[in-house]
């Protein structure tokens, strides 16, 4: 009997294509090749782990995310259907290879906004009519804790907020990363040194604690967020916070990220912005009161 031989199918060609990353994964991508792993993939991104660190990629009309590069394609293309879950990736050299995508990194975007000078009473002002709060979600220790610029204390709030709710970015931890990321920018805009020290003092055990009971990619959002970085729309929030923009405007694009992020996010920056002029809200209730 004569073998026959089998046709094999030729592998797919390599896809390269241009992005735009963070300069907060700067140094893991212009760095050393890493090897990665897919943590999994949807229509408009993929999430790899290299090392400790996340790195998310995105189609160019997904959220612009502090720790992701933005590729050029649109999620219509369906540029990650062909890579499954736990497959191999590598990372650095100003590239991303995974699957048959080849991505070259062509220009970086800051996720850290950085404010003009805000006094209590302009932010007081834009901020009035916003909300604070989340259905279902005691926010009363984490505000309290801002305001009283407590880093004890808001160990303690973070902790029992910590993966709550369902989703691959709890509620609380959207919450918690708001409120996070705008005491960290909307603080240094006013000077607030206080709340500076609070952060620097409370960080390192907040992402610890972040690591052992949230998401993997939850945990790295709220690591950057503790640092003042943030989605392109949220920073875009605390800009018109500080009078750079229309505060409605930014804020209803803040409401539309991800599938139930987006209202979880806003209301945290808004708690974080107001317990910073917790003073200020607390005359004018007085002054009203007396009027």
């Amino acid at each position: 009997m004569t073998a026959r031989a089998v046709a094999t199918r030729p592998s797919p060609a390599p896809v390269r294509v241009p992005a735009v990353a963070s300069t907060a994964i700067k140094d893991i991508l212009s760095g050393n090749p890493l090897p990665a792993t897919v943590l999994g993939t949807s229509g408009h991104a993929a999430w790899l782990l290299a090392g400790e660190r996340v790195v998310v990629v995105t189609t160019r009309d997904a959220t612009r995310l502090p720790n992701g590069v933005e590729i050029a394609g649109a999620g219509a293309s369906r540029p990650f259907d062909r890579i499954p879950h736990g497959s191999r990736a590598i990372i650095g050299g100003d590239r991303i290879v995974v699957g048959i995508l080849e991505i070259d990194i062509a220009r970086w975007w800051n996720p850290r906004p950085v404010l003009p000078a805000v006094t209590g009473e302009s932010m007081h002002a834009a901020l009035r009519g916003l909300p604070a709060m989340v259905d279902d979600l005691d926010h009363s220790m984490l505000e309290r804790s801002l305001v009283r610029r407590s880093a004890i204390e808001l160990i303690e709030a973070v902790g029992r907020l910590l993966g709550s709710g369902p989703g691959l970015t709890p509620e609380a931890d959207d919450y918690i990363a708001g409120a996070l990321a705008a005491t960290r920018i909307v603080g240094e805009a006013m000077d607030d040194r206080e709340s500076t020290e609070m952060l620097d003092a409370a960080a390192p055990t907040i992402r610890s604690m972040a690591t052992d009971r949230t998401t993997t990619f939850s945990a790295a959002l709220i690591g950057h967020a503790v640092d003042g970085r943030v989605a392109a729309p949220a920073a875009a929030l605390l800009r018109a916070i500080a009078g750079r923009g229309d505060i409605g405007a930014a804020h209803r694009i803040v409401l539309q990220i991800g599938h139930s992020s987006g209202p979880a996010l806003a209301a945290g920056m808004v708690l974080g912005a107001r317990s910073l002029i917790e003073e200020v809200v607390s005359t004018e209730v007085l002054h009203d009161l007396a009027s």
